[in-house]
């Protein structure tokens, strides 16, 4: 769904609250505290006070929108409505000075708004199987103090990050404490079928412990980059659209916040085919 539908099917306040509260109770509203189904939508006009419910067996009041990452907002759903909209589907990401601008926000609730979806994003879990490719990439900028002990490739100092495809399918990645045999099999453990897949890396041996567990495929980068299915073209190319973020929207990651961004691409590849606001919301509401 793009920006322009998302405006004309949700033009206020009330026809997201609405929306909401569907996704959530499907109909059978319940309260979020004592799960009771004697509640009682108020009649209220005010603007925060619109989608209100009160529970007739615990007295409390709450709306749809408890415990999630709208609860507690003061800023019009139309508008967080927007911000979905626009952050799923910036292929290359977006920085939150945009979305300000975009919004009419100032820059410091532009970036809670992309935060907390972000967070959301982070909560999807993948499994995957079959023929899955594996690799490790690196992330960040190198200052003046770090660039006289940087060196290239795994020896850089920029931020790691794993990853893991299954071909045709999703991708998983997170950023690394470090890059030895058991925090791989530990990653790939978590996110991999492995009695039912076959593992395809590169020559780095780190991979071979993980190899130990898995059927394990080796394409050594130094004299070839492909042969017949052995490859890692596609968790590369993966890697490429997580890069084009960075260097095209944000040009800085610290490393606290790097896990978001990651699992913002993350997202993006997953359900790229898929209608991804419907998605996003359908999972923010879920409980």
């Amino acid at each position: 769904m793009n920006l322009l539908e998302v405006v004309e099917k949700f033009p206020d306040q009330q026809a997201c609250i609405t929306h909401l509260e569907e996704l959530r109770w499907n109909g059978n509203p319940l309260c979020p505290y004592c799960d009771s189904e004697r509640v009682k939508k108020r009649n209220e006009t005010k603007h925060n006070r619109i989608g209100l419910w009160t529970c007739r067996n615990c007295e409390a009041s709450f709306k749809a929108i408890q415990d999630t990452i709208f609860h507690g907002t003061h800023i019009e759903l139309k508008k967080w409505f927007m911000a979905i909209a626009l952050i799923v589907n910036a292929k290359k990401s977006m920085s939150s000075y945009q979305l300000a601008r975009d919004l009419s926000l100032n820059q410091k609730t532009a970036w809670y708004i992309m935060s907390c979806i972000r967070v959301e994003m982070a909560r999807d879990k993948v499994l995957l199987q079959g023929v899955v490719e594996a690799d490790e990439t690196y992330i960040g900028t190198i200052t003046q103090e770090l660039k006289e002990q940087n060196k290239r490739g795994r020896g850089t100092v920029k931020t790691p990050i794993m990853g893991v495809v299954q071909r045709g399918g999703k991708v998983a990645a997170q950023v690394a404490t470090d890059l030895k045999g058991e925090t791989l099999l530990e990653f790939i453990r978590g996110y991999v079928d492995i009695e039912n897949s076959e593992l395809i890396t590169d020559e780095y041996k780190a991979y071979n412990v993980v190899g130990k567990h898995m059927k394990h495929s080796v394409i050594n980068h130094q004299e070839e980059y492909v042969n017949g299915d052995i490859h890692t073209n596609t968790i590369e190319g993966f890697w490429a659209l997580l890069k084009r973020a960075w260097k095209g929207s944000h040009h800085h990651y610290s490393r606290e916040y790097t896990p978001l961004y990651v699992a913002e691409a993350c997202y993006k590849y997953n359900y790229r085919n898929e209608n991804m606001f419907d998605k996003f919301l359908k999972q923010a509401m879920q409980f």
